[in-house]
């Protein structure tokens, strides 16, 4: 994210969704949206290894492994065969 880190350090002036491709053409298909009351709950999980990047502010991609906690917390659709999905964060305040 461009411009002051400090910004985005404590999950201010960021958004985080769910995003997915598909995999035969990998074309952006579509989002679904996390409040940040959502994102803490999965960051909490500890289900992605995002080392130092606490807010998620790249890209992560979901496994198999991830959804229970995902359609738990999110109560998002649940994943269809050839499609490519990813959490990621992005800065709100550009």
């Amino acid at each position: 994210m461009p411009g002051d880190p400090a910004r985005y350090a404590d999950g201010q002036n960021m958004g985080w969704q769910l995003i997915w491709f598909d995999d035969s053409d990998e074309q952006f298909r579509a989002t679904f949206p996390i409040s940040r009351e959502q994102f803490i709950r999965i960051r909490d999980l500890h289900i992605f290894d995002n080392g130092d990047d606490e807010w998620c502010a790249l890209s992560y991609t979901v496994t198999a492994e991830h959804w229970p906690q995902l359609i738990e917390v999110l109560a998002c659709p649940p994943p269809e065969a050839g499609k490519s999905y990813y959490i990621e964060g992005y800065a709100t305040d550009l």
